[in-house]
């Protein structure tokens, strides 16, 4: 049974997180202030941590970095949890690696799901939610297709980010998607698909970050193919000098962006 840490000071919320995953088969603990969480993860080592971006005597942020900084705990995953609408927060999250930011308040099922997936239990994504399993922002919906190719999408739009991920199916092609810039790094480093669609304008973030810290973080190359609704000149400079495997401007003809994964990855 794998086991979860849930750092949050308040006893609520940090009750019905336990409620909530042990009656998803998982063992809990609790720590309510930064010294507990640290300690905690430390000596006990967890599966996979919540954190309280705000706690009492510190932050999430900090512990995560003091985490990061131990062999024993560095490869930990963690979901940071938190009441801020501090748009910088998204940035520092991703630079520590995060599984995952939820606003609060957030929709318990899709926390479970993500947490499923920095697990690696795919199980978790056929546990039925308030969204379709397609519109899930970390899902894998083609997990059976071992052999497939696999695209991860980056794109906030679900409309476009479910066309975009039918057609590619529909293609042959195993597909994921991301809603946002901290879930398409953790997704890509968790998933290493074989090519990245990437929209450049994103949730406190943008396109061009992400394929930069794709760069750093996997162990090899990934062809990134832009996609954006912008009209602004530089930004297919700024893809161009990022190595860009292409760069297609909305709305854009999906039979061409199709052929131009082909020719990339191939079939």
């Amino acid at each position: 049974m794998k086991t979860i840490l849930i750092v949050d000071d308040e006893p609520a919320i940090a009750a019905a997180l336990e409620l909530r995953f042990k009656a998803a088969g998982y063992s809990t603990m609790v720590a309510g202030d930064a010294a507990t969480g640290l300690s905690r993860a430390v000596e006990r080592k967890p599966d996979l941590i919540l954190m309280d971006v705000s706690l009492p005597a510190g932050d999430g942020l900090e512990v995560a970095r003091k985490l990061r900084k131990l062999p024993e705990t560095r490869s930990i995953p963690i979901i940071f949890i938190t009441a801020s609408k501090d748009p910088g927060l998204r940035g520092k999250a991703m630079d520590l690696g995060a599984a995952g930011l939820f606003e609060k308040p957030y929709d318990p099922e899709e926390l479970l799901a993500v947490a499923g997936h920095a697990l690696g239990e795919t199980s978790v994504f056929s546990r039925p939610s308030a969204r379709s399993a397609l519109e899930h922002p970390l899902l894998n919906p083609v997990a059976g297709l071992a052999s497939a190719k696999k695209i991860l999408i980056v794109e906030d739009d679900r409309k476009i980010a479910m066309a975009l991920a039918l057609r590619l199916q529909a293609a042959g092609y195993e597909t994921l998607i991301a809603g946002d810039a901290v879930a398409g790094v953790s997704t890509a480093v968790k998933s290493l698909p074989n090519l990245v669609l990437l929209d450049i304008s994103l949730p406190a973030g943008n396109g061009f970050t992400v394929a930069e810290r794709m760069k750093t973080a996997l162990p090899n190359p990934v062809p990134v193919i832009f996609l954006t609704a912008s009209k602004q000149p530089g930004f297919r400079d700024r893809a161009r000098e990022l190595g860009a495997a292409g760069y297609f401007e909305k709305p854009y003809e999906a039979e061409d962006l199709l052929a131009a994964v082909r020719q990339r990855i191939g079939a």
